[in-house]
């Protein structure tokens, strides 16, 4: 196999690294360009950046099996959509630009030290949004009460009509999420005291930052995220219980009752049933799963007639589709079987990039959490892409391509499986 000098990430792909993170983390609060949001135009000058200065290390990670993996699965997708009523291929395109990112993200990506910037970066922007949520809709529900989970649900609109945010509040909750569980590994691992201690207000914050928009999706992603790293980690459980009940008391104490009406109101399944449009889609989707099984309805023709004609829409605006709250039954209803088959075979070639051993090694327990907390975002997700896996899963395959972790290299990489190349001399 052909060795190449490797350089480490530069000052200014450290930068473009820290705007890609912290763009789409605040993208609700960003400008939109003419339906254009401010992260893509980072997408699109990081591409340019990467395609002008590292040319050759783009053009051998699009040789790659991943890069090939991706191409398949668009293909099939873009192939089932075409045999449809009303083709519409924008998931397809805003997937390819999903991972255009993800391998640029790996070409900057290239030493330890850049990949803490983009985790550091995750887990500060998680924070400082919870700063702002606290000086805003925070004090809005305090004011308000609620009953169940129908209460629960009008009050998060009436606190959050005014904000920005309010059509991004799962994907906030999910995200300070991913925040809080970086910084409870970087926690872990951390000897300094005043890091820890500045690393605990931050994780308080962003565990705020995922109840306050009252999502019982952030908070399920936080909790079994936190238990891939205990148990993966090989970590102590006594060492945590003190801790966990400290920081529970607390967030109990600042976060508004009405939150956790909403959050702990999965356990009220009938009321669920009449006041929670997912249930219902749910409910709907196993009822007409014949109508999708092989072949799926397309995109474009489940958004122009089907998803209305079948029910797949809000209690209340019951003539506006609605998207599965749910990646894969998306992918399934979409574009059948094939696509469904091809994108989890893709998620399983991904995995394969991770180092399975992460015990004692913080960025190695840091990127493994990453990339398992995408699956389980997609099962309560309408999109199967999104701008942040780009940065999440371009780290992991960094770390392969570069050898980031100096490790002997594998003989199935040898033969070019993965793109590894030889340490900087």
């Amino acid at each position: 196999m052909e060795e190449i000098q490797i350089f480490k990430s530069t000052p200014f792909d450290k930068l473009l690294l820290f705007l890609a993170v912290v763009s789409v983390f605040f993208e609700p609060y960003l400008p939109f360009f003419n339906g254009t949001s401010t992260p893509f135009f980072v997408f699109v000058f990081i591409m340019a950046y990467v395609l002008i200065t590292r040319f050759k290390a783009f053009e051998r990670i699009v040789l790659s099996t991943y890069f090939i993996g991706v191409i398949v699965f668009a293909f099939v997708c873009v192939l089932m959509e075409s045999i449809h009523s009303f083709p519409d291929y924008v998931d397809v395109y805003r997937f390819l630009n999903m991972s255009l990112g993800m391998f640029c993200i790996s070409v900057l990506c290239r030493d330890k030290e850049a990949i803490d910037v983009a985790l550091y970066s995750f887990i500060f922007s998680s924070a400082a949004n919870s700063l702002y949520m606290m000086a805003g809709p925070m004090s809005a529900l305090r004011a308000l009460s609620a009953q169940g989970f129908n209460e629960a649900s009008q009050a998060r609109i009436q606190a959050f009509e005014q904000s920005s945010i309010i059509d991004f509040l799962n994907e906030i909750s999910v995200f300070s999420g991913l925040g809080a569980i970086l910084g409870i590994i970087a926690l872990y691992y951390e000897p300094t005291k005043l890091k820890r201690a500045i690393l605990i207000v931050v994780i308080l914050l962003s565990m705020i930052g995922i109840l306050l928009p009252s999502s019982r999706t952030g908070a399920f992603v936080f909790f079994v995220s936190l238990i891939i790293f205990l148990y993966k980690s090989k970590v102590r459980i006594k060492r945590w219980v003190i801790p966990v009940i400290l920081f529970s008391l607390l967030l109990f104490l600042i976060v508004p009752n009405v939150v956790w009406f909403r959050i702990f109101s999965i356990g009220g399944i009938s009321e669920l049933r009449e006041a929670d449009s997912r249930v219902k889609m749910y409910t709907t989707i196993l009822k007409i799963f014949q109508q999708y099984m092989l072949t799926g309805v397309g995109c474009g023709f489940y958004w122009k007639h089907w998803a209305v004609n079948n029910g797949l829409t809000n209690l209340t605006t019951i003539y506006e589709p609605l998207a599965p709250h749910n990646a894969f039954f998306l992918i399934w209803i979409f574009w059948g079987l094939p696509a469904l088959v091809s994108f989890i075979f893709l998620m399983y070639l991904f995995s394969r990039a991770l180092y399975k051993d992460i015990t004692n090694h913080r960025q190695k327990a840091s990127l493994y959490v990453f990339l398992f907390i995408i699956p389980v975002v997609f099962l309560f997700s309408p999109r199967f892409y999104h701008k942040a896996f780009s940065v999440g899963i371009g780290m992991v395959l960094a770390a392969r391509y570069w050898n980031i972790f100096r490790e002997p290299i594998l003989p199935e990489e040898a033969e070019g499986d993965k793109i590894i190349f030889s340490p900087e001399e």
